[in-house]
């Protein structure tokens, strides 16, 4: 073997480790805001859709909005008002949905 095609080779195997450090950085960083989140669920109930709100409020900004059996990662509950809330993430977006339509946690 050349000189020149062992250097490629050695750039090659370098990259090739480089790409494998991102993207074992890039899911560990994804399975920790996964665990911070709390636990997974999916949406449930009736309608096919359900409105991803800004605030826990029925009136309140609609963020995006969910498919039925899309799974999110419940972060918080809100019980103060008439109707209780869940705070999810869902893929980078956080909103309030109501906690009707969280389906059962995996933990």
């Amino acid at each position: 073997m050349s000189g020149r095609m062992v250097r490629s080779l050695w750039i090659i195997t370098g990259a090739a480790a480089l790409l494998m450090l991102a993207a074992t950085l890039y899911l560990s960083h994804v399975e920790r805001q996964q665990e911070e989140a709390g636990y997974a669920v999916e949406i449930t109930g009736r309608n096919s859709v359900i409105y991803l709100r800004e605030q826990p409020d029925p009136n309140s900004r609609i963020v995006t909005i969910l498919e039925l059996g899309q799974q999110v990662f419940v972060i918080d509950f809100n019980d103060e008002g008439v109707i209780p809330w869940a705070k999810v993430r869902s893929e980078d977006l956080e909103g309030w949905i109501p906690a009707e339509r969280v389906g059962r946690g995996e933990s």
